[in-house]
């Protein structure tokens, strides 16, 4: 079994070991990122934290995968090249002679934000790639991540993307949640379902989604990402920030009443209980 001691996190790619193995990069995204695969319809990111694994078997080994990932001027040959190149890499965790899989393995309780993303060719992930949510642990030791503790562009990220650890619901965006998730038939809506969009129907975003300005607004604070459903509409998903902004809204019996909303309440009971 592959150990899950990390060496260490490594800020830049020089003290990588030239060796094969695998490694988990971590990524921070300050601003909503689209990603559209081949095959797929388009899904963006929020800001945030996010973990991908990938594996180096190839001359240079991890030290040339790696370098390769820390760098911006590059031409778009992978999937995770679209997270490098629009955010910042915040270092990695290499394991020399590990497997990439299995490390996504120990990962299993983390959100997987764009199915297939790193892994058209595996059997066995669903996703190569993870979000990070605030005040969940990794199986092994996290890095001080500080803006302290980085470089200048890597501290612009950390403060931008802090801001988005404690933000709240705004009352445009609880009144569009009170609309949306009322019970109106016998089978009351559920959080989990999000929040059906419409696409563009002509000009140039035909077929993307059509997101109204306060979804707009929720998805660049991180509290929704947007994502198609097995029917194939797209829907604006609650993330961890925006459920923990969803618990804050539900204990103000103000700002979701009981009477009309308790079926909301109880989901997100259920969903703690299940964590």
């Amino acid at each position: 079994m592959m150990s899950t001691q990390a060496s260490q996190f490594h800020r830049t790619a020089e003290a990588v070991p030239s060796v094969a193995g695998a490694y988990v990069l971590l990524v921070r995204l300050a601003e909503a990122v689209d990603v559209a695969l081949p095959g797929r319809a388009k899904a963006i990111l929020p800001p945030g934290r996010y973990l991908y694994c990938g594996s180096a078997r190839g001359p240079g080994g991890l030290r040339a995968r790696v370098g390769r990932h820390m760098r911006r001027d590059k031409s778009l040959r992978w999937h995770i090249d679209h997270l490098t190149t629009a955010g910042t890499v915040t270092g990695c965790w290499v394991f020399p002679a590990g497997d990439e899989c299995a490390l996504v393995a120990r990962f299993a309780a983390l959100p997987v934000p764009i199915p297939g993303f790193g892994s058209s060719d595996c059997t066995v992930c669903r996703s190569h790639l993870l979000a990070w949510p605030d005040g969940v642990a990794l199986p092994f030791g996290a890095p001080d991540v500080s803006p302290t503790a980085a470089g200048p562009d890597v501290a612009r990220v950390l403060s931008v993307a802090a801001m988005t650890d404690t933000v709240d619901f705004t009352p445009a965006e609880r009144d569009l949640i009170r609309r949306e998730f009322m019970s109106r038939w016998s089978e009351p809506p559920r959080l989990a379902d999000g929040i059906l969009l419409k696409r563009w129907a002509t000009g140039p975003r035909r077929g993307e989604p059509k997101l109204p300005a306060i979804v707009q607004s929720l998805l660049e604070r991180g509290l929704v990402t947007i994502a198609e459903t097995d029917r194939g509409f797209p829907r604006a998903h609650f993330t961890a920030a925006g459920y923990a902004a969803l618990r804050a809204m539900a204990a103000s019996p103000r700002h979701l009443p009981p009477e009309r909303y308790g079926h909301l309440i109880d989901e997100l009971a259920r969903r703690l209980e299940d964590r």
